[in-house]
């Protein structure tokens, strides 16, 4: 299935709310690792409850990061501080 991350983290929710947390926990992890902030933190939660496993939690956290350093650039980052 693809999708935005914004999308994933949805579905995370519904399938949280319906009860099916590891479906939730794999829609977090996937929509993280595409960047979105508020469902890294459900994966660290779901990481501090034991829904996660440190080795996922691990690659979910790298791969958000390099999405983010994706998103950054030099000239983004100029014209961010001259604000």
């Amino acid at each position: 299935m693809k999708g935005s991350e914004l999308a994933r983290y949805n579905l995370g929710i519904a399938e949280e709310n319906a009860g099916n947390l590891d479906r939730a926990m794999r829609h977090f992890m996937i929509s993280a690792k595409c960047g979105h902030d508020d469902s890294l933190q459900a994966v660290k939660e779901g990481f501090m409850m034991g829904r996660v496993t440190k080795t996922d939690f691990e690659i979910t956290l790298r791969a958000h990061k390099a999405s983010q350093d994706e998103i950054k650039s030099d000239q983004r980052e100029s014209a961010k501080s001259r604000t």
